[in-house]
């Protein structure tokens, strides 16, 4: 219960509000593809709404435990190095393993602020492989919620970010010093509408919300804290924490 399947406990009721936001469990999913799922279990609960479940994951160890899951699901698992595929390097090819046009759903969860190179070729990719009418659903933190400014404004967290640089200078993953945990780069709503707009998608619904982890109990202070941040937010909803996107080919 440490960790990692800890951490996706306490947000199970994030995924399943996300899960609602996209419409899964109203339809049938077709070919779907998930990049980047980690623990967050959705393949496993989906799978039964899909003709075919791909999941792309990095080839960390620490998901390697999931693979017998997988396979016992008929979900076929790949792991690649999103890195090594999109990064700034003479061999990067800048594709994706996949045909085109193969997918009529793509799923892709907090997972694009971890990438810490130019996001245009990996949304480029998204476009060829999804189908004609497919759809693709994106979150991601918002880079202007309220959380990350008054982080800034008054320089909270600052020395402990740092601090974790130096604490996984010499992570290894897959056989060299690399950490996937790190959030490079977060987007605002219009950020992210333009990102895909300009490859070439159909914005068909872009949002954001609120959703916080369901540790409990909670402290009156704890509960104080989330009402004023949900009545901000409703008001203005540009500095929600989160930002969802569906997007059709």
């Amino acid at each position: 219960m440490d960790g990692v399947h800890g951490y996706f406990r306490s947000h199970a009721r994030r995924l399943y509000n996300t899960c609602k936001r996209f419409g899964l469990f109203s339809r049938n999913l077709g070919d779907v593809l998930e990049i980047g799922p980690f623990y967050s279990y959705t393949p496993f609960i989906l799978r039964a709404a899909s003709s075919s479940y791909t999941v792309l994951e990095g080839g960390d160890p620490i998901v390697y435990p999931l693979k017998a899951l997988y396979e016992n699901y008929s979900v076929h698992l790949r792991y690649v190095d999103f890195f090594e595929l999109f990064g700034p390097t003479k061999s990067a090819p800048h594709l994706l393993p996949l045909p085109d046009n193969q997918f009529d759903t793509i799923l892709c969860w907090e997972t694009m602020e971890h990438f810490n190179f130019n996001p245009i070729k990996f949304v480029r990719e998204l476009y060829r492989v999804v189908k004609p009418g497919g759809k693709v659903c994106i979150t991601v933190p918002n880079r202007a919620s309220v959380y990350n400014l008054l982080r800034l404004l008054l320089g909270l967290h600052e020395k402990k970010e740092i601090d974790a640089f130096y604490q996984f200078e010499d992570y290894e993953s897959n056989g060299k010093k690399a950490f996937f945990g790190f959030h490079w780069r977060e987007y605002t709503a219009s950020e992210l509408n333009q990102l895909f707009y300009q490859a070439g998608f159909k914005i068909e619904i872009l949002g954001s919300f609120n959703d916080f982890d369901s540790n409990s109990p909670l402290t009156l202070l704890r509960r104080l804290k989330r009402g004023l941040y949900h009545a901000g937010t409703f008001v203005f909803p540009r500095y929600r924490f989160n930002i969802y996107l569906i997007a059709s080919k």
